[in-house]
């Protein structure tokens, strides 16, 4: 969780609202606020008119207090040269420890004034005790606090649907927002990006097999059979107890390549019937037949290469299990569908709109080559 915000006041009171949702929303654990409190520091207020008025700006102010403290060295050392051997030599001047040990001995710290005259810090300044964060983390030129926690029982996508609906009702001060990120906001991403990835290949695909077949209603009977995968994946994941995740979605992708295979080969040789002179319902049985051993033996070893992948055999199998059980679950259902309704769809729409099979014979019988005559000349 981010929580944006400028007030520690109010922030303080949003990070224990937030931190209290997230302790009551089931499977986090190691909930941790990066933003430490309470953690003792020194405020110093320059009164701007007196220090203009010296001739002193709050810039010098903060670097000598700062170099009274901790030293010159990390910000502005001192390069001392040894004239005798040349050797150089790294200063670093502070306040002995009796000279900054109380809010007194601090407000004797000299600052110089324009002129080059001495003045006491307490005359421009004013000092206060106070609590603070060790460091404050920013964001988008935002202050911002990030609250850590670990999934345990739970899925990432439910724990984030959980959380959102808690603070959706939760009362912010004003200027302050709360945001999901971390894995959530990359899981959310990667989804995006792979719906993406999806709807490109299928357009590709579609692309592709028009250019090949010459036609827009080809490659629709084809690609009719990639959505019948679908069933099958989400009833695969759901006897697996898989989430649907990013492997899933690329075996997903996987696929509808092999569906979309198989559905070339049903209707290019249908079509290859039909140019021959075969009718339309003969040329459908028979093509649908002819390929089915092929469709069956790219299915079948597909399946059963992934099986091992897909029960989650080996180190590190967990991982992977969830793209080879999209794949067979897909492709075992698909299988089946596409063998009866490429054929089916393909006889509806060539009913509904017939192809001129003539022109297709022209286009793939190869021209027969003109006769050359040959003249022979006797002497």
């Amino acid at each position: 969780m981010e929580i944006y915000g400028y007030d520690f006041d109010k922030a303080r009171e949003v990070i224990a609202q937030v931190k209290e949702i997230m302790e009551q929303t089931p499977g986090l654990a190691d909930i941790e606020p990066s933003r430490e409190e309470n953690y003792p520091e020194i405020n110093v207020t320059v009164d701007r008119e007196k220090a203009a008025l010296l001739g002193i700006s709050e810039a010098d102010v903060a670097s000598t207090v700062l170099f009274s403290l901790n030293g010159n060295g990390q910000t502005d050392p001192i390069i001392y040269t040894d004239p005798h051997n040349g050797n150089e030599y790294f200063i670093n001047a502070w306040l002995a420890e009796e000279h900054r040990s109380s809010l007194t001995d601090l407000e004797h710290i000299l600052l110089t004034t324009k002129t080059g005259e001495p003045v006491l810090l307490k005359n421009v300044a004013s000092l206060k005790l106070n609590a603070g964060p060790v460091k404050i983390d920013r964001k988008y030129f935002q202050r911002v606090i990030h609250l850590t926690a670990n999934p345990t029982t739970r899925t990432l996508g439910e724990i984030a649907s959980d959380l959102e609906s808690a603070f959706s009702e939760l009362q912010l001060p004003a200027g302050f927002s709360i945001r999901l990120a971390g894995q959530i906001q990359q899981q959310r991403e990667t989804f995006q990006g792979m719906q993406f990835a999806i709807v490109l290949s299928l357009l590709l695909v579609y692309m592709v097999m028009a250019t090949q077949f010459k036609s827009l209603i080809d490659p629709f009977i084809i690609m009719f059979a990639v959505p019948m995968g679908l069933p099958g994946v989400i009833l695969i994941l759901f006897l697996t107890d898989t989430t649907l995740s990013t492997a899933s979605l690329m075996g997903i992708i996987m696929m509808f390549g092999i569906v979309v295979s198989n559905g070339v080969l049903l209707v290019d040789y249908t079509n290859v019937l039909r140019r021959r002179g075969t009718l339309l319902q003969n040329a459908v049985v028979t093509a649908a037949r002819t390929r089915l051993r092929p469709i069956l033996m790219t299915s079948l070893a597909t399946i059963f290469g992934l099986l091992p992948m897909a029960i989650g055999l080996g180190t590190g199998g967990e991982t992977n299990a969830p793209l080879a059980r999209a794949v067979v679950g897909g492709l075992t259902v698909s299988t089946l569908l596409t063998v009866f309704l490429i054929p089916t769809l393909y006889m509806i729409l060539e009913e509904w709109v017939p192809r001129d099979l003539e022109e297709e014979r022209h286009h793939s019988t190869p021209a027969t080559p003109n006769a050359v005559t040959t003249t022979e000349w006797r002497p």
